[in-house]
């Protein structure tokens, strides 16, 4: 096993976001989003993020 960071990559970032934008374009990527409307709900929002209680990724909406 070998771990390895985002910075091992940097040179393939161009083409990546191509072929992901025209995968999303396609509808061959599905993505989801949690939002949460309010600043003051930032810390509940936090913490739901460490729970699992958010599907994909958790927006707070100012």
């Amino acid at each position: 096993m070998q771990g390895f960071t985002v910075r091992d990559y940097v040179k393939e970032f161009g083409p990546a976001i191509k072929q992901l934008a025209t995968w999303l374009q396609e509808d061959k990527i599905k993505y989801s989003e949690t939002i949460v409307e309010g600043f003051d709900n930032t810390p509940q929002a936090f913490l739901d993020l460490f729970k699992g209680k958010n599907s994909g990724k958790m927006i707070v909406k100012i």
